[in-house]
């Protein structure tokens, strides 16, 4: 598996918001400036097929207008979206919003399909979707790619609750929300990935969705089991 984090800053940083590309094919979330900050990395965004959506604010979905756009004026047309019920209502009505006299023809133009499933093949993957808590917003879900007995994981924009902890608990690496130094009612902060780190030593932790002071302090204090990316560094697991 090769993972490109695209994204690892919050909304109010100069990093790209949180997002990953998976195989060059497959991404989780699909925020605010996505088409463009994968063009900047020499990446194609017209090679995705598969989008993992965690939830329904503006800094995970708010490019799939662009997305669909792209896709029905290129070869490959096929678009998976992989999301809660709300999902198809709310892409449908931004790409409406973003292009009012177009959306018959690209939606006619690309192959698109919604699966709302909580567990799926994505590729070689087995993926399975796990509700998590991230406030006032739901639902709200991490993913958990599966093959050959690796697991990795995507939290989404969450607190430490359950399902993070059974996710750290199984995977191999965990692709998590630190938004904050303190944890806050809506996003994890370091005092909660301390204790995953803890507890969970097997697993090694890529921190996202970082506001500037949460990196400028993971990187101070280096945590063991805890990577800090910049936007585009690849990992190969």
């Amino acid at each position: 598996m090769k993972i490109k984090v695209i994204g690892s800053g919050s909304m109010w940083t100069a990093y790209n918001s949180a997002s990953y590309l998976i195989d060059d094919n497959i991404l989780v979330d699909m925020p605010n400036g996505m088409c463009k900050n994968l063009f900047r990395l020499g990446l194609n965004p017209r090679e995705i097929d598969h989008v993992l959506l965690t939830h329904f604010h503006g800094d995970h979905y708010f490019d799939m207008p662009f997305y669909f756009l792209l896709k029905s004026k290129s070869n490959d047309k096929n678009v998976n979206v992989y999301c809660s019920k709300e999902g198809k209502k709310k892409t449908q009505k931004l790409l409406k919003l973003a292009f009012p006299n177009t959306v018959k023809s690209v939606n006619e133009a690309i192959n698109l399909k919604y699966i709302l499933a909580s567990s799926f093949k994505v590729n070689d993957y087995l993926v399975k979707k796990w509700l998590v808590d991230h406030g006032s917003m739901k639902p709200a879900f991490g993913y958990i790619f599966e093959k050959e007995n690796i697991k990795v994981g995507f939290t989404g924009d969450t607190i430490l609750c359950q399902n993070v902890e059974y996710m750290a608990s199984i995977c191999n690496y965990l692709f998590c929300d630190c938004m904050f130094v303190k944890s806050t009612t809506k996003h994890m902060g370091i005092d909660s990935l301390k204790y995953l780190t803890e507890k969970y030593s097997n697993c090694k932790f890529v921190v996202s969705h970082l506001e500037d002071s949460t990196r400028e302090e993971l990187n101070k204090i280096k945590l063991e089991n805890v990577i800090v990316p910049e936007d585009g560094l690849e990992i190969n697991i």
